[in-house]
């Protein structure tokens, strides 16, 4: 595994691990950004390769700062 599909690895377990502290499922985050819940999915396996734009938006429907997706000591 490269150290970029760690990174994706990582930043997707933690959009699941915010996603779920904040008791939503991926169906419901995906209806509040107006995404496929297919695509949470493949965000949160690190099977998709998204852009700071879909960073923003997934941050800011969680009420979160974008950086906390990037801190991985959870």
């Amino acid at each position: 595994m490269s150290k970029n599909d760690l990174l994706e690895k990582c930043l997707g377990a933690k959009l699941a691990y915010i996603r779920k502290s904040k008791k939503l499922s991926q169906i419901k985050l995906a209806e509040i950004v107006n995404m496929n819940f297919n695509y949470i999915g493949q965000i949160e396996r690190g099977e998709a390769n998204i852009t700071i734009k879909t960073i923003k938006i997934l941050a800011n429907a969680l009420d979160v700062e974008a950086k906390e997706f990037f801190d991985f000591s959870f």
